[in-house]
């Protein structure tokens, strides 16, 4: 039997930056950063879980899973940066 999947929680409240200005672009650069390593961590997870799976010591079902939840995450990041392109395009195009 596959175990639910916990409801997501909401992130916590970012703590204030010591200093005026400037802090902000680390905050997010560092939220990038850890989210890109979580996928990374995701895709290792997945790409284990199928060897393991293709040695006959691993489940499947569980590989199957696992390499689902990779591609999810694959594809929100790439939608995520899509996003971002195209924000910063139409940024640079207006009219000032």
């Amino acid at each position: 039997m596959i175990a639910p999947i916990p409801p997501m929680q909401p992130m916590p409240p970012p703590a204030p930056s010591p200093g005026a200005g400037g802090g902000g672009s680390a905050d997010f650069s560092q939220s990038v950063t850890n989210a890109l390593n979580e996928v990374q961590q995701t895709q290792n997870t997945a790409s284990t879980a199928e060897a393991q799976a293709a040695a006959g010591q691993g489940s499947v079902t569980n590989a199957l899973i696992d390499a689902t939840e990779a591609s999810l995450e694959t594809q929100m990041t790439v939608a995520l940066a899509d996003k971002g392109v195209a924000a910063f395009t139409d940024i640079m195009n207006m009219q000032f």
